[in-house]
């Protein structure tokens, strides 16, 4: 039989219902390690580690502020380390009658990990910069010499098992295998994360998917496709036989997934030098002379999001088929996107809208005015060119801080237009507003319920005023979306208890880092929604979904209406009454 015949009958049939959980929970542990690994080698190298484990060794909990002066770090970034560390099961936190987190104390399982973490990462964490431009290393455009010596190094410390020897005859067996397991996916991470998105963005996984081919077929740098695909193939994903490569059902499972490492190993240029950002200067550039981002790769940033965010948007278009099939009387004039990037969820919804509702039967009389408000003078401009390309009749593309709805209101203005006459979305946006101090709050005034931790270049944001800004933030835009709602997808964290007892079912552990790190504020479901009504706005539970359907949901879609309806627009009482009809 040939290599061709021995490839196919290996892959063929797909993976049960186990199989695939345990396939995502590998996932789930190599996105975690992306933001976990270099956070204990930082934290080691700067001594937070070994005070940690003093402490441990005399029964004593260590304050938070003795690790803060002892080892100088920035107190917001230590705060969202400290958080992966108990998010994997780690460390426990060490709450204050007010709520507030004052100390932390090694688990059994954080003394067994954190013993052995800091040298294992150590040997593979200098892969990372390398990373950085693995897709060029691969197409071939660059030599990609120092990169083969490392991954051919690199994957036989993997084939050995990273030197990670089974426990045998103690007591804690069962705690070391769960440890070492953690460990090895952490590990693997730091090379399948990148490797899956270079692959994922050149093409070439869904090429392999489909049959065998010829590893000399696929354009690029031989040598290191081969050593990639060895590395595959050791950990079940490809079967590499002769001169020719398949994926198995667990690669082809993994490729179709392949974007949900994108938007974590995006951000290896934070994570490349994150003792930096913990330890050093946390005012460090964030942009270049020339405006590209410099700490998150925004090209595969986008990539990664777009990928995952598929199935939250065909949720989004069920809602937008209902609101533009009711009376065209009771419609709004259009749909107003802030945040609208590169304008593709515009021209997305606008087709919707065209070719599946009431509204786009009736466009000739009821057109459907469609805006883009943005920051960036240059996603602006690439809007623009989207929603000209795409032959969208009536648009307008517009300047727009999600932090300011009065000067986008005043722009609405300028067009002759009432923003509140809008249907209002946006996506993942609300966790990357700018921070603003609440005004006028007295500090410790409310009791946080958020367990979140959250940074602004360094600085600590105490969770009782992270929470009263995001109630000041939304309700200063309840007052432009009363007639017809707001449309949020949005992030989520969970309780680092939770995630640590959920590892294997939850991506927590990544977005914390990744959100952490960059000043970005992501909070739990239940307390967002609490903020929201605090600031007057209704989540319509007919439209309300999450992902996952459970008290595990990291992301959500809610409808927000206001709770003062107007009667001459009685699409805002939605939410209010579920049974009514429009």
């Amino acid at each position: 039989m040939g290599a061709a015949s021995l490839i196919g009958t290996f892959v063929e049939g797909r993976l049960g219902e186990q199989e695939t959980r345990r396939l995502r929970a590998d996932v789930f542990g190599h996105l975690a390690g992306l933001v976990v690994a270099p956070t204990v080698k930082a934290l080691s190298d700067c001594g937070v580690l070994k005070l940690l484990d003093r402490q441990a060794a005399r029964s004593v909990n260590t304050r938070f502020e003795d690790l803060v002066h002892l080892s100088h770090a920035n107190p917001g970034y230590l705060r969202v380390a400290l958080r992966l560390l108990a998010g994997c099961g780690w460390l426990r936190q060490l709450a204050d009658e007010d709520g507030s987190i004052s100390g932390y104390s090694l688990t059994a399982s954080g003394e067994l990990a954190l013993g052995m973490a800091p040298h294992l990462y150590g040997r593979v964490l200098p892969f990372i910069p390398s990373a950085l431009s693995f897709r060029d290393a691969l197409a071939g455009t660059n030599d990609g010499a120092g990169i083969l010596d490392m991954l051919r190094d690199l994957s036989l410390r993997a084939r050995r098992n990273w030197a990670i020897l089974p426990s045998v005859g103690a007591a804690t067996d069962d705690a070391m295998d769960a440890v070492q397991k953690q460990l090895r996916r952490h590990l693997d991470g730091l090379i399948l994360g990148p490797l899956m998105v270079a692959l994922s963005r050149l093409g070439i996984l869904d090429r392999i998917a489909e049959s065998p081919i010829e590893v000399d077929a696929i354009r690029g740098n031989a040598a290191l496709l081969r050593c990639a695909f060895s590395f595959l193939d050791m950990r079940d994903w490809a079967v590499f036989c002769g001169d020719q490569v398949q994926l198995t059902p667990r690669g082809c499972y993994a490729a179709k997934i392949a974007a949900s490492y994108g938007v974590t190993v995006s951000y290896l240029p934070t994570l490349s030098d994150i003792g930096s950002l913990l330890f050093g200067n946390p005012h460090t550039p964030r942009f270049g002379a020339d405006g590209v981002e410099l700490l998150v790769d925004r090209d595969m940033n986008v990539w990664g999001s777009g990928g995952a965010h598929k199935t939250y948007f065909s949720k989004v278009d069920d809602i937008i088929i209902d609101i533009f099939n009711r009376p065209l009387a009771s419609q709004p004039k259009g749909i107003c996107d802030m945040g609208c990037g590169d304008a593709t969820f515009l021209e997305h919804l606008y087709l919707v809208v065209k070719q599946r509702t009431l509204r786009g039967r009736s466009l000739a009389t009821h057109p459907l005015i469609m805006v883009g408000a943005d920051y960036n003078k240059v996603a602006r401009q690439v809007s623009e060119n989207t929603l000209r390309q795409a032959g969208i009749p009536v648009y307008h593309v517009i300047d727009g801080d999600i932090n300011r709805p009065a000067d986008l209101a005043a722009a609405f203005g300028n067009l002759g237009l009432d923003m509140r006459d809008f249907f209002h979305v946006r996506s993942f946006l609300d966790h990357n507003r700018p921070y603003v101090a609440p005004t006028g709050y007295v500090s410790a005034s409310r009791k946080a319920r958020t367990t979140g931790v959250f940074a602004n270049r360094g600085a600590e944001i105490p969770a009782d005023e992270m929470e009263e800004n995001l109630v000041q933030h939304l309700r200063r835009w309840a007052e432009y979306v009363d007639r017809f709602g707001l449309l949020i997808i949005e992030l989520h964290t969970l309780p680092p208890q939770v995630t640590a007892r959920n590892l294997d079912r939850t991506a927590a552990v990544a977005y914390d880092g990744t959100h952490g790190y960059s000043d970005q504020y992501i909070i739990e479901l239940p307390v967002f929604l609490d903020c929201a009504r605090e600031a007057g706005l209704i989540p319509d539970l007919r439209y309300q979904a999450k992902f996952p359907p459970s008290d595990l949901a990291t992301v959500s879609i809610n409808l927000f209406v206001t709770s003062t309806p107007s009667d001459s627009h009685p699409v805002s009482r939605v939410g209010r009454d579920s049974k009514e009809k429009i």
